[in-house]
């Protein structure tokens, strides 16, 4: 069974690669799971924003996890996204995570609807009961129209099967308060979302990292993460310097917006230069022409010179 030891590191949230037909590529998922496993990864997440998750259909969200449970063969863990604004679906999605082979569940607050704090904490103890699988709680007000509060997250900080909090809220106070009154417990992780908050959030006692910029350079947020764990600040705050540098590539291709097209994306089109898929989105996507991947190589160079990414 997973622990929250397991999620101390970097768990890359994956893009779904798809064929020019919309379908799951499934060579391209192998490639891209070896790739993060020889990187450093701790773990892998499917199925979350990076993955296009809430646009995928259920059958490609089960596809999903089978062939990356296929291509990992249990080298290291998957988590699986079960996002839906309903309980009984994301319920149920649990259970079929748990029959292909997934070792933990990941869940936004359920989306669309707003919920006070006691029904989100009855929502969480409630899924993770009814799930055969641990979860991880993804914390992310600006896409779930909730926000949980300090007192709610260390209320489910309780609960023995739930192992820790994606945290997607770029609010780092909110974040060390919560670590402070942990209490350094091992059986519960915090895990960093925001990419320009790492370094910062990694000295101040965060122990994992759920980047989607990782699915353009894995080992850098490997280092980036074991840096600043150390706490060996100069080095930590070039490192960090540099993933702030390239962070505009998300937006290279739409400037101005937060297009999901141009976020995710850039991500594809840093995989696809590195030769591990394509860029294809799923529709209504804003898809990446050939134009804009000069635009977004301009953040990816200077990685790319520096040995973090490697064109094919």
């Amino acid at each position: 069974m997973l622990v929250a030891d397991d999620l101390r590191g970097l768990v890359p949230p994956t893009t779904t690669p798809l064929t020019p037909n919309d379908k799951i590529d499934v060579e391209a998922v192998a490639r891209l799971m070896d790739w993060f496993v020889d990187a450093g990864a701790t773990g892998i997440f499917a199925i979350g924003s990076s993955g296009e998750g809430p646009a995928l259909t259920r059958e490609m969200r089960y596809e999903m996890i089978e062939v990356c449970v296929d291509a990992l063969r249990g080298r290291i863990p998957l988590l699986a996204g079960v996002p839906s604004p309903s309980f009984i679906e994301s319920a149920r999605q649990a259970e079929r995570a748990a029959a292909l082979g997934a070792d933990a569940i990941v869940a936004t607050c359920p989306y669309y609807f707003y919920y006070a704090q006691k029904q989100l904490i009855e929502y969480y103890t409630a899924l993770v009961d009814a799930s055969p699988l641990p979860l991880v709680i993804y914390d992310i007000p600006s896409r779930s129209d909730n926000e949980l509060s300090v007192d709610t997250v260390l209320a489910l900080a309780e609960h023995e099967r739930i192992l820790g909090l994606k945290d997607s809220t770029g609010d780092i106070e909110r974040g060390i308060n919560i670590i402070r009154q942990l209490d350094g417990r091992e059986d519960f992780v915090m895990m960093q979302g925001s990419e320009q908050l790492l370094g910062l959030a990694a000295l101040m006692g965060y122990e994992g990292t759920v980047m989607g910029m990782a699915n353009a350079c894995p080992r850098l947020f490997v280092e980036l993460l074991e840096t600043a764990r150390a706490g060996n600040v100069a080095r930590t705050r070039e490192l960090q310097n540099t993933v702030n540098a390239a962070f505009p590539y998300f937006f290279a291709a739409d400037p101005g917006s937060a297009n999901i097209g141009s976020i995710v994306g850039a991500m594809k089109t840093a995989q696809e230069l590195q030769g591990l898929c394509g860029r294809r989105l799923l529709f209504p996507a804003r898809q990446i022409e050939d134009e804009d991947v000069d635009r977004i190589r301009v953040f990816l160079d200077p990685l790319a010179e520096a040995g973090w990414i490697e064109y094919a």
